[in-house]
């Protein structure tokens, strides 16, 4: 009989309530149904409410495009370009996460256009240089 796995350790909250990874806030500009949108969810939130055609397909799209996950796992569109508004050029998603201190924040930024393209996926400078350190780096061309 298999030994039962060891138990992930807790990690600790924070003062405000959020663990390190927690989302602090969402900003989408031009991304499927949304012109603006800034959220900030709280430190337990793992569930997105609201009425038909209110955007809640678009918010979890946003959270998985912008912590750097493709399109096609979300089924919806092959290309990055289709998650843009229709009838404007370009977008972006910025995603908010929590580090390790009560102060400490990671922010992604991902840019992208109606021409299919990446734009731009930027991390905080010194978060870059961390994830660089602990992985190898793959320019596309």
């Amino acid at each position: 009989m298999a030994e039962p796995r060891p138990k992930r350790p807790k990690i600790a909250r924070g003062e405000d309530d959020y663990m390190p990874g927690n989302i602090i806030e969402i900003e989408l500009h031009k991304f499927m149904t949304f012109d603006y949108l800034k959220c900030k969810p709280g430190p337990r939130l793992n569930l997105v409410i609201g009425p038909n055609g209110s955007g809640k397909s678009s918010l979890v799209c946003a959270i998985a495009l912008g912590l750097g996950g493709e399109p096609q796992l979300l089924g919806r569109a092959t290309s990055i370009g289709s998650y843009v508004k229709r009838g404007e050029d370009s977008g972006y998603i910025k995603i908010t996460l929590r580090g390790d201190g009560n102060e400490e924040h990671i922010t992604l930024v991902r840019k992208i256009n109606t021409n299919n393209k990446l734009l731009d996926f930027n991390f905080d400078k010194r978060w870059s240089k961390w994830l660089v350190k602990d992985f190898e780096p793959e320019t596309v061309y």
